[in-house]
């Protein structure tokens, strides 16, 4: 053991010792750091790359195997999970296998020190055995690395970059260069590696490390990438050569274009870098604004941002796979020429894409598993942001002729077109089509959003800077974040969280009837009123009302729960002389009856009209009136907005 703690040490300060300081202190616990030294074929489209992986086995086991990612190989052929999956379509873009496939070779891995461990790489498929798929491969260690060791490989590769499709690849002379270097697995005591094929629904998960990396590229190139640029040097080939360096990240990405214009500006220590292209510019302060604007609310609702910079690139025309993705401290926008101002998908794309850098990135939960967890708390931040960046139009996304669709009510379209058809707590490539979205990221961000206005905006503020101060870089679960909110809720809330994140029921409530009786109350006495609501003193018959006689209303509102969730609602009933009551009703029933004895009889009821529930499936029977019509919202307006909804996601895939 001492031995081990002793190599650990070592291998620790050499680490050090080749690394620039970026923080005072580690953020993080720096299992996996990476130094990658890669050249740019701009003509072949190729990487060709030396990796040297510095891996400390934290845990109480022995490692006798290692497990890494070939996340491009997905890319490979037809047979590959992705591509059987997604039948080579993502998002509303098509994989151009014609022009050729992407994917990742390993010519040689070595242990330093040590043995050429290339010929034990076999490639394996944990998740369903398709043995065509080369996403994973795995290594057995004829030496195996102890509890507090470590180990340090050195891996030589070649990777082909995709035309541009999911999120990777190039489109011309623009190189959006993501997933791209075999990456080592987690490994968790009691389970095993923690490394899942590269599925159509599902994204990322991986240890915090540091990273330095050289990209060496034609002179021409303007380059973005995770962390900051520490070094530039000209090579005598017309090559230069940039060195990117970062700490405490999971992931390393990289862009590069000859065509990049670079805007430069700075939100209090954060330097905000902005690659956009040609007939773009005039957006550039609408992304940077956004940027700014996310960066100020990240920090104040959540916890600050930990890193010196934020770099946001603009894929070219015709490399939108790129666009709408998040990396460590990168991120790819969703601009398009011509975007108009009530068009607000350029700020939606950027608060949405900059708010992953705390789910995604710095909580760093596993996606492959939990995806809710930093999709669907990413989707309730953006909500929040837009509703606050837009104060006017109540975060409207469009705002375009008079036509508004808020960013809450695009969400909610999406939760509420099949909220049975599946749970959230799901491995999210097991997810049907349509479901990974929904689950995901939509009815996520609808529990969040009903449980900030059941809790108020004070202890949702104390719940999120609770759960990023107490699991920042440490890959909480969905039990971590319950404990938080019943912790900073003061009770127990897992009533509410449990049903709607493990289950498949639904939260439904309905005015189902309201009645007015007229009648008439003497000496003590109620009668009905023969004469109807609309008879007056000149059509009574003698003796049926005097001077001590009142006419009077027995109303009867039925509200019913016709979802299986319960929840704690509010009805508001309005009478026809212009007063109005609100009721409370814990739902714990199927249905509760609210009874009136006024002078005016009922003119309509609403459920939650504050419209605080977003849980609730169907706006539409909400209100009531005595005539039938629906109070609020219009059902017009709802149809509208389902249909607005396509329109949406078509120009969000395409920016």
């Amino acid at each position: 053991m001492k031995s081990a703690l002793l190599m650990l040490a070592v291998l620790c300060m050499a680490a050090q010792a080749e690394e620039p300081a970026m923080f005072s202190r580690p953020l993080s616990s720096r299992i996996a750091s990476y130094n990658i030294d890669v050249r740019l074929d701009a003509e072949l489209k190729r990487l060709f790359a030396n990796e040297v992986l510095t891996w400390h086995n934290t845990s109480p086991d022995t490692i006798h195997e290692l497990q890494f990612h070939m996340y491009l190989n997905a890319f490979k052929n037809n047979h590959s999970t992705f591509m059987q999956e997604s039948g080579g379509h993502h998002r509303v873009f098509t994989s151009d296998n014609k022009k050729g496939w992407g994917w990742t070779e390993i010519r040689k891995i070595t242990r330093r020190g040590g043995a050429d461990l290339t010929p034990a790489m076999t490639y394996i498929q944990p998740d369903d055995s398709n043995r065509f798929d080369e996403t994973v491969f795995s290594i057995d260690l004829h030496d195996p690395v102890l509890p507090g060791g470590g180990i340090i490989l050195e891996i030589e590769f070649e990777a082909q970059l995709p035309v541009i499709f999911a999120r990777t690849g190039y489109a011309g002379n623009f190189f959006m260069v993501g997933q791209w270097f075999p990456k080592i697995g987690v490994w968790e005591h009691g389970r095993g590696w923690n490394c899942h094929q590269f599925h159509l629904n599902s994204e990322f998960f991986a240890d915090f490390g540091n990273y330095t990396v050289k990209i060496t590229l034609p002179e021409g190139f303007i380059t973005g990438a995770t962390g900051i640029l520490q070094a530039e040097t000209v090579n005598d080939d017309s090559t230069k050569t940039q060195t990117y360096y970062c700490e405490d990240v999971h992931d390393f990405a990289w862009t590069a274009d000859k065509n990049f214009i670079v805007f430069d500006d700075m939100w209090q220590n954060v330097h905000i870098r902005y690659l956009c292209h040609p007939f773009r510019e005039d957006d550039a302060d609408r992304i940077i604004n956004a940027a700014k604007y996310a960066l100020a609310y990240m920090d104040d609702q959540v916890g600050p941002y930990p890193y010196p910079v934020l770099t946001i690139v603009d894929p070219q025309y015709g490399a939108g796979g790129a666009g709408g993705m998040e990396y460590p401290t990168l991120i790819t926008a969703g601009d398009h020429w011509l975007m108009p101002a009530g068009l607000r998908l350029p700020e939606n794309v950027t608060v949405h894409e900059f708010a992953h850098n705390y789910f995604y990135g710095i909580l760093a939960s596993n996606e492959f598993e939990e995806a809710w967890l930093d999709e669907g708390m990413t989707t309730y931040s953006e909500v929040k942001m837009m509703d606050s960046y837009f104060p006017e139009d109540e975060g409207s996304t469009l705002n375009l002729f008079g036509l508004k669709i808020d960013d809450s009510q695009y969400t909610w379209i999406g939760y509420a077109g099949n909220p049975k058809q599946d749970r959230i707590l799901r491995p999210s490539w097991t997810y049907q089509r349509g479901g990974y979205g929904r689950f995901s990221y939509f009815k996520p961000a609808m529990m969040l959003l009903t449980l900030e206005n059941y809790l108020g905006n004070v202890k949702m503020r104390a719940i999120w800077h609770t759960y990023y101060d107490r699991y920042k870089f440490k890959h909480p679960h969905t039990p971590d974040f319950f404990s938080v909110v019943n912790e900073i809720a003061g009770k127990d809330m897992n009533w509410f969280l449990e049903p709607i994140i493990y289950g498949t029921n639904v939260l439904d409530y309905a005015i189902g009837s309201i009645s007015s009786k007229p009648v008439i109350e003497r000496n003590r006495g109620v009668f009905d009123d023969p004469l109807g609501e609309d008879s007056d003193s000149l059509n009574q018959k003698p003796g049926d009302m005097n001077e001590d006689s009142v006419r009077i209303y027995e109303s009867k509102v039925v509200v019913s729960r016709e979802g299986e969730i319960k929840f704690p609602v509010e009805i508001l009933v309005r009478f026809n002389n212009g007063d109005s009551v609100r009721e409370k009703w814990d739902g714990e029933d199927r249905y509760c009856v609210f009874t009136y004895k006024r002078p005016s009889s009922v003119a309509s009821a609403q459920v939650d009209p504050e419209h605080k529930v977003w849980l609730d499936i169907n706006f539409l029977n909400n209100g009531r009136t005595v005539s039938n019509q629906d109070s609020a919202p219009s059902k017009y307006a709802w149809r509208w907005l389902f249909w607005m909804q396509n329109l949406l996601q078509f120009l969000l895939v395409l920016s």
